[in-house]
């Protein structure tokens, strides 16, 4: 048996791996003969580009093969980048049945950025698991190599140029063949692209307007910016902002926290609160993701405007103002300030001294040691201050002690390699349960100490959620995926002094919460020229749509229905739903919604300096 291998032979064998796996798992839309050569086209392409670092060391080993130590150093590479590519596909399709995406740049910037893996609760199982994965892998790697005779399915005959020439030419044509359907809009072929690892889009929407050609439908990003230039935030200079009635502020954000957990069963003690305070039974997140779930309830921008905010290092007009006004600020997470970049946007102004983040143990144990510490804080901190907390608790992979545990038949180990999502997703539910309950238990510390102390009569107290959590109710499992209910719906509690308890029926926002806020405090700014929110408390308020947002664009909210702007979403999903995620086609939706869309559309660049763009 051969321990070293042919560096051909190996890059023959990982090239079949790579097309034989893209080929499976994009063949569910092939229909016909027309997408079945498209498919087979894309698969081959994809198949090339993805297995080209093995395809060049190849090449290398053909030119250097007469140097016997070269030899045994290119083959041992060969061997090494040849797993490697196959434990990078693996895992794209592990993440797409997990997240329903591939490795993006949203996932090498959680690789890269401190605490990125943290915040994802990767268990130590899971890390074990794919060591052993890993090795066995290599090992039936090694055996396959020995045994399968790999030779008979090369091209021997095939020279490098010409090799290179047909792979040019097949590019070309698949290029050129979803060009066109993603300006027809044929759907099959959509589809064959999305389920392809890391598919080039190649597009050509411009050329084919000047040359006569009709689209297959309406452009379903409606010509909207989405961003990528020069933020005017707030929009005019708005002098020294004067805060009149300096209340305390307490700011608890429960990550991954969904509407329907506030129940007096599961949470008993938070839904006590809320029968004290201005509950907003239909209120939004901002985004199905903690970064724009985050930036929106303090800017009061839409998600897509992140990018550019990060970019330019800009700090929340309410931030700044309590800073100016000598609030004494402190801030705590259960996760990481880096991750996402809450350092360099929301927090950016807090000194280092400010920002505390405890990331030892499991979450409900960083939750636990942060309340205390936050508690502690309250007792000593001169008045008026602003105290954060970031609860880790309710994250996947949902974590809770023994005593919380208030649904028993639970998935005992989360294990993200090893879990069938759709056949385990009741025993996922009932972990998230269990979260839930003990985050309820460290939510009210907070709650008994302030009105133990008295601070709840000079204290402004805001509970919330940074996105929802979806439980394959709409076909997911998680978050960061769809603009489903589940999702982007979270609860959200305001305790104001003075204020009689409410409850409130209409659609609100979290782009609301930096105009409230900002109007309980009695900081006279308005609302227009720093935010797309109001105040929620208003007698007049009225929000007749909202938006969300995730790392790829915007959705558009309104009573009766959603519009996601966003090609991906458009070939998985119907890019028009009912408010409950049923398709429906803009026909069934009357003429209602054209007044919305013409005002979001007129409203997205509000705050962009557009003379200044790129």
């Amino acid at each position: 048996m051969k321990i070293l291998f042919n560096p051909h032979r190996v890059a023959a064998f990982t090239w079949w791996v790579v097309f034989i796996g893209i080929a499976a798992m994009a063949s569910a839309p092939v229909s016909d003969i027309k997408t079945a050569l498209y498919w087979l086209t894309a698969a081959v392409v994809q198949a090339t580009i993805l297995s080209s670092p093995v395809l060049l060391l190849s090449m290398l080993w053909r030119i250097l093969r007469g140097y016997s130590v070269v030899n045994a150093v290119l083959a041992v590479l060969t061997f090494l980048l040849s797993l490697a590519t196959t434990v990078f596909l693996m895992a794209n399709y592990k993440l797409d049945q997990l997240y329903g995406f591939y490795v993006n740049y949203f996932v090498v910037n959680l690789l890269i950025t401190p605490g990125g893996v943290e915040a994802m609760g990767v268990s130590h199982s899971t890390m074990f698991s794919l060591a052993i994965g890993v090795m066995i892998l290599a090992g039936a790697l090694w055996l396959l190599l020995s045994y399968l005779p790999v030779e008979k399915l090369t091209l021997k005959s095939l020279s490098g140029g010409k090799f290179l020439a047909g792979f040019l030419c097949l590019f070309v044509a698949q290029a050129l063949w979803f060009a066109w359907a993603e300006y027809r809009y044929q759907r099959p072929v959509l589809q064959i692209s999305d389920r392809i690892v890391w598919h080039v889009p190649v597009t050509a929407r411009t050329m084919l307007e000047q040359m006569g050609f009709a689209a297959g439908r309406p452009d379903a990003d409606g010509g909207l910016p989405t961003g990528r230039g020069t933020v005017a935030y707030p929009l005019q200079q708005v002098g020294d902002l004067t805060v009149n009635q300096p209340y305390n502020i307490v700011w608890l954000v429960a990550e991954s926290w969904r509407a329907d957990m506030l129940d007096p069963e599961i949470m008993p003690e938070t839904y006590a609160f809320a029968q004290n305070a201005q509950w907003f039974k239909q209120h939004y997140s901002g985004g199905n993701g903690t970064r724009m779930g985050m930036f929106s309830q303090f800017y009061g921008l839409y998600g897509s405007y992140w990018f550019d905010i990060l970019g330019q290092a800009q700090t929340p007009l309410l931030l700044d103002t309590l800073q100016a006004s000598d609030y004494d600020l402190m801030a705590y997470t259960s996760s990481r300030f880096s991750y996402p970049e809450f350092d360099k946007t929301i927090f950016a102004g807090f000194a280092d001294s400010q920002l505390q983040s405890y990331t030892e143990g499991d979450g409900w144990q960083r939750d636990r040691k942060n309340v205390t510490d936050l508690l502690s804080h309250i007792t000593s901190a001169k008045s008026p201050f602003f105290t954060f907390m970031f609860f880790e608790s309710a994250h996947a992979n949902y974590y809770f002690p023994e005593e919380s545990i208030i649904e028993p038949n639970y998935l005992e180990d989360f294990n993200y390699l090893t879990v069938d999502v759709e056949e385990d997703i009741e025993l996922i539910r009932a972990r998230y349960i269990n979260a839930n309950h003990h985050l309820d238990s460290q939510m009210a510390r907070v709650f008994q100490a302030l009105e133990k102390s008295g601070r709840l009569n000079d204290t402004i107290v805001i509970v919330t959620g940074d996105h929802g959590e979806e439980f394959m109710e709409k076909g997911r499992w998680g978050h960061n995926s769809t603009f489903s209910q589940e999702q982007i719906r979270v609860p959200l509690l305001i305790h104001a002094p003075g204020r009689p308890p409410a409850m409130y029926a209409g659609m609100t926002s979290h782009l609301d919460l930096p105009a409230t806020v900002m109007n309980l405090l009695g900081i006279e700014a308005d609302p227009s020229i720093h935010s797309y929110g109001g105040d929620m408390l208003s007698p007049d308020f009225n929000r007749t749509y909202t938006v969300a947002s995730d790392w790829h664009g915007n959705a558009l909210i309104t009573p009766e229905l959603k519009m996601i702007f966003s090609k991906k979403s458009a070939a998985n999903s119907a890019s028009t739903t009912s408010l409950d995620d049923e398709p429906m086609s803009l026909a069934e939706a009357g003429t209602g919604y054209r007044s919305v869309l013409e005002r979001f559309t007129r409203e997205l660049s509000r705050f962009y300096n557009l003379q200044r763009r790129p």
